[in-house]
C-alpha cells in the first residue's frame, strides 16, 4: 500500500492510540519525537503528521510548537484567538483588496491578520496550515490549492475559502461569477463591432479556466470561429500580458480586441500595444478583470468582482461559524462590467499584411 493513503495514517493513528493506552500515559506526557516515531512505525513524516492530527481531533493529544506532542486535551491558552490567517497563492492585487476591505472589521473586533503567500507551493500551504493549528488562530481564510485538501480536514478552527474552492470538502466558500463576468466583457466587445477577439489569461486556477470558457463560449455562440493562436494562457502577470500581446500582433491577422484574465495582465497589454504603434481603442480594444485600482489608473474597461461584497460575505460567514449557526456552502457574488476608455469608441482594425 502506498504511503500517505488514508488507510495507512488511520491505521497508524490506531497504533499510537494503543501505545498511549498500553503504557498508561498520564495526561500531558511528552511523546517521543516525530523523528523517533517515524522510525519506530516505519512511516514518513507526512503519514505520521496525518495520524497525529487524527488523534488531536479526538482530543487524545496536542502539539506544543518547538517542544513536541503531548497526551491529553490541550490546555486552553487562547494565545491565538486574536489572530486570523490569510493565505493567497500569489501577490495579485485582488487578494490584497479583499484583505484591505476586511481590515477595518478585523480591527474593530480586536483581531489581527497573518498573511502567507504560498506561490502555489504545496509544502508552504501545508506548513502554514500547521502554523495556524499550532497558534490556535481564530480562523483561516484561504485561496486553497486542491492538492492540499487532506490538510483542511478536521481543523479545530473555522475555515473559509474564497475565489477557489475544493469540491470534496464541506468548507464554505465565496466566489465571483467568473464565467458570466468574462462573457459580459466579450459580449461588450462584440457589441462594439469586434469579431477578431483574443484572450490572454493564466493556467491552472479554476477562476482562469472559467474566464477563458466564458470568452470562448460567447464567441462560439456568436458564430465566430476561434483561431487557436488567439487564446494565450500562461501566467497571471504583467510580463505575460506584455509578451502575449506581442505574439498576437505578430500574427498575419492580429485581433482587434483582447479580453484579459485579470487587470495585471491587461496592464502588460496596454504597455505592449503603444510600443508597437497600436492605438487603443481605435486599433485594439482591451478589457481586464477585477476592476482594481490598476483599471482606474489606466482607464481600463474591467469586470468588477465587487470586493466589498466579497469581504462582507467572508466576514458574515466567519461570524456565523463562531456563533454555531447554519451556513451556506456556496456564496456567489455577481459581476458587472465597468466600461472605460480602453474599449469604447470606433475602431479601425489593422489591415492584414
Amino acid at each position: 500500500m502506498a504511503r500517505g493513503k488514508p488507510e495507512k495514517y488511520i491505521g497508524l493513528a490506531a497504533e499510537i492510540r494503543r501505545m498511549i493506552q498500553d503504557e498508561k500515559m498520564k495526561p500531558h506526557t511528552l511523546l517521543p519525537s516525530e523523528r523517533k516515531m517515524s522510525a519506530q512505525f516505519d512511516v514518513n513524516h507526512l503519514t505520521l503528521r496525518k495520524a497525529l492530527r487524527v488523534l488531536e481531533h479526538e482530543k487524545l493529544l496536542y502539539k506544543v510548537p518547538s517542544v513536541g506532542n503531548f497526551t491529553g486535551f490541550r490546555p486552553n491558552s487562547g494565545k491565538g484567538r486574536q489572530l486570523i490567517g490569510f493565505m493567497f497563492p500569489d501577490h495579485e492585487i485582488f487578494f490584497y483588496n479583499i484583505l484591505a476591505e476586511l481590515e477595518s472589521r478585523l480591527s474593530s473586533a480586536g483581531l489581527h491578520p497573518i498573511v502567507q503567500l504560498t506561490g502555489g507551493i504545496k509544502r508552504k500551504e501545508e506548513d502554514f496550515i500547521e502554523f495556524c493549528r499550532d497558534e490556535e488562530v481564530a480562523a483561516l481564510i484561504a485561496v486553497p490549492n486542491r492538492e492540499c485538501s487532506e490538510f483542511y480536514e478536521g481543523l479545530p478552527f473555522p475555515v473559509i475559502f474564497f475565489d477557489i474552492f475544493i469540491a470534496n470538502l464541506e468548507i464554505p466558500y465565496v466566489i465571483s461569477d467568473d464565467y458570466e463576468g468574462s462573457a459580459k466583457a466579450t459580449r461588450h466587445l462584440l457589441d462594439q463591432g469586434h469579431r477578431r477577439i483574443a484572450h490572454i489569461g493564466s493556467l491552472h486556477e479554476r477562476t482562469s479556466e472559467l474566464r477563458a470558457k466564458g470568452y470562448s463560449d460567447t464567441m462560439i455562440a456568436a458564430g465566430i470561429e476561434l483561431p487557436a493562436d488567439y487564446v494565450k494562457r500562461k501566467e497571471p502577470t504583467r510580463q505575460w500580458g506584455f509578451y502575449a500581446a506581442r505574439e498576437l500582433f505578430a500574427l498575419p491577422e492580429p485581433p482587434t480586441a483582447i479580453t484579459c484574465g485579470n487587470d495585471t495582465i491587461a496592464a502588460g497589454v496596454l504597455r505592449a500595444l503603444p510600443a508597437r504603434g497600436i492605438k487603443i481603442p481605435q486599433q485594439c480594444a482591451v478589457t481586464g478583470f477585477g476592476n482594481t485600482s490598476i483599471a482606474e489608473d489606466l482607464d481600463l474597461t474591467s469586470v468588477s468582482q465587487h470586493t466589498p461584497k466579497i469581504a462582507a460575505a467572508l466576514w458574515n460567514l466567519f461570524n456565523m461559524q463562531i456563533q454555531g449557526k447554519s451556513i451556506p456552502l456556496e456564496t456567489t457574488i455577481h459581476t458587472t462590467l465597468q466600461v472605460r476608455g480602453s474599449s469604447s469608441g470606433e475602431f479601425k482594425p489593422i489591415k492584414s499584411s
